[in-house]
């Protein structure tokens, strides 16, 4: 399984790239476009602790 460090990284950048298609794209508000983002963030990343980068077939070994 990969490193939870990498797997922070993976969701900032998602996040960023949420953020870009909410603010710019979909003219969302600054604050709205930035609570979404993070919110989507936080999600990608709880996923990609508990499973990795894959499907959900095993849950990461390290948490417990």
């Amino acid at each position: 399984m990969e490193k939870g460090l990498l797997m922070v990284v993976h969701s900032l950048i998602i996040a960023l790239v949420i953020f870009v298609i909410l603010f710019l794209i979909l003219k969302q508000s600054k604050s709205v476009a930035v609570d979404r983002s993070i919110f989507v963030g936080s999600l990608v990343l709880l996923y990609m602790i508990l499973f990795g980068h894959g499907l959900p077939t095993k849950v990461n070994s390290n948490l417990f």
